[in-house]
């Protein structure tokens, strides 16, 4: 049974009370993530903790966001199958500077006006895993490559007399 998951969170809030947030979030309601998919059937799988880290006390999302998304081949266009799975360790900064001091530890969220706005939360941890360009195994292309064979090839003084600009060579300027 799936829960639905909230709209918007106050995620410091959630931290002091120590929440898991588990839920599945149907892929067309992804709009950039949209754009990169054959087709916007399926969900993700969201599962999310709210707490501190344990040496630091910082405030941290932890989980996993998972699910299987039909990206378009580059080589084919075909739909091609790939899971995605996102392995969260996020720590919540409300300033820039507090990002950038964590920076080099952690990965940061900046948190204006105490809300995360959940869709484009998930949406952004789903970009991050996708490869760079999906592909089959093997594929043929969309358009055949084209090949000159030996015996098809054209005399190069043919082509020359054939050429409406070979009149230009005997100008003289």
């Amino acid at each position: 049974m799936s829960k639905r998951l909230p709209i918007d969170i106050d995620p410091f809030r959630l931290v002091e009370q120590r929440i898991l947030l588990t839920g599945e979030m149907p892929v067309k309601q992804f709009p950039r993530l949209k754009k990169l998919l054959s087709t916007n059937i399926g969900v993700m799988q969201v599962d999310l903790v709210f707490t501190r880290t344990d040496v630091t006390a910082l405030p941290i999302i932890t989980g996993t966001i998972a699910g299987s998304l039909e990206l378009v081949c580059q080589r084919c266009l075909d739909a091609v199958s790939f899971i995605a799975k996102s392995d969260l360790n996020i720590v919540l900064v409300k300033t820039d500077a507090e990002a950038e001091r964590l920076q080099y530890d952690y990965d940061t969220w900046l948190v204006e006006d105490d809300r995360i706005f959940l869709q484009d939360f998930i949406e952004d941890e789903i970009l991050l895993v996708l490869p760079h360009s999906a592909l089959h195994d093997k594929c043929e292309p969309f358009k055949p490559l084209i090949e000159a064979l030996p015996n098809e090839v054209v005399d190069l003084e043919q082509q020359e007399n054939n050429n409406p600009f070979a009149i230009l060579k005997d100008l003289k300027y």
